[in-house]
């Protein structure tokens, strides 16, 4: 029965996790947007370059996201957790990058390049951060 339990928590944990990483992303898509728009109509800035900063200042926002609001893992280090983020986020912000050129060429629509390239990198970033960066730290002392 104690393992039947573990695993419901555990489900329940995860679908908590995966809640608050939506409404995450749901904050950054608009403040990504919000941003790239503001650049582009406003001050005339390329889409790719206004695309580009809004995804450097999106990242720093996720980053503070995930560590307080999604995985809670404020008690680990600060450091290695960042810089297990901001390699992994690197990696899919050049992959993010390469696709809305490539989704912005084919439609001439930033607004959809924007759209496109969001979700098709969302659910990679939530498994990413959840297997490999944002883990609770082990309490010593007793079996795990």
């Amino acid at each position: 029965m104690s393992g039947w339990l573990a695993s419901l928590r555990n489900r329940r944990l995860l679908a908590g996790e995966g809640l608050r990483m939506g409404l995450l992303t749901g904050l950054s898509f608009v403040l990504g947007y919000l941003l790239t728009a503001l650049l582009v109509e406003w001050l005339g800035m390329a889409p790719q370059a206004a695309y580009a900063i809004a995804i450097v200042t999106c990242s720093i926002v996720n980053f503070f996201g995930c560590r307080h609001f999604v995985f809670r893992t404020t008690s680990a280090p600060l450091l290695p957790e960042a810089a297990k983020f901001f390699a992994s986020i690197l990696a899919f912000r050049a992959i993010e990058v390469g696709l809305f050129h490539l989704f912005f060429v084919a439609s001439g629509d930033y607004r959809l390049a924007y759209l496109a390239t969001t979700a098709l990198s969302t659910l990679g970033k939530f498994a990413v951060a959840k297997l490999f960066i944002f883990k609770k730290p082990r309490r010593s002392g007793g079996p795990s």
